[in-house]
């Protein structure tokens, strides 16, 4: 199987999803749109991946790639090609499915576990295991979607044809989380949802191995299922 990332932050790379990927001897395409490379001939794809970025779907003024990039979504996603969206990236699915995505009253910024509302073969270990829980945009279920779960606050899971949009982020590791904390635009970001720099980066460092736990089991679950869709 091929397994096309696309990048839209140089900051948000795909760390445990590409190891898992990697591991399971997945063929990988990263396709840095940030850096202004192109998106293959949706037709080319069989497996995509839409990863996070400090944007909102709606930015397309000022991030004028993500218009292509939403466009070229439907496409994949009118095909019937497995798609998996993390954070903006469920947020840029939700958008181009009819739903909307949009900015929250205020950061949600948790390491916690999800509410299922609908059992799911891929997001359940989320219910049983804390992941990173980090956006200020928020987004509605597009018509014909199923909510698969959620916090007290958002929706974090849905589920719509080939198409998995999930908010948490599981693919973060200690090096991806330092990144961010060490970035001092966050710094504000943090403060609104009542964190600091500290606490997100010992979430992830003190609960490493069952982070990487939780990535093992959701994005290995996530690839079968698309290896099965496409065979």
């Amino acid at each position: 199987m091929r397994l096309t990332i696309l990048r839209n932050d140089p900051e948000c790379t795909a760390g445990h999803l590409e190891r898992v990927a990697r591991e399971r001897g997945v063929d990988i395409e990263v396709v840095a749109l940030d850096a202004g490379e192109s998106l293959p001939p949706a037709a080319s794809v069989e497996a995509v991946a839409v990863l996070g970025g400090g944007m909102g779907a709606y930015d397309t003024d000022r991030v004028p790639y993500l218009i292509a990039e939403k466009q070229w979504l439907a496409e994949v996603a009118e095909a019937d090609v497995p798609v998996l969206g993390i954070c903006l990236g469920c947020q840029l699915l939700a958008d181009v499915l009819g739903g909307s995505a949009y900015l929250a009253e205020r950061p949600e910024i948790e390491f916690t576990t999800l509410d299922i509302v609908t059992p799911d073969p891929v997001v359940d270990v989320l219910g049983r295991s804390r992941s990173l829980v980090i956006h200020r945009d928020t987004w509605d279920v597009p018509p014909g979607a199923q909510l698969i779960a959620r916090t007290d606050r958002f929706n974090q899971a849905f589920r719509r044809g080939s198409v998995l949009g999930i908010q948490p982020h599981p693919e973060v590791d200690p090096d991806i989380v330092g990144v961010w904390t060490a970035n001092p635009e966050i710094i504000p970001f943090l403060r609104a949802g009542g964190r600091g720099p500290g606490d997100v980066r010992s979430w992830i460092r003190d609960n490493a191995a069952s982070v990487a736990g939780t990535a093992d089991e959701l994005f290995g679950a996530w690839l079968e299922e698309a290896s099965a869709r496409i065979g």
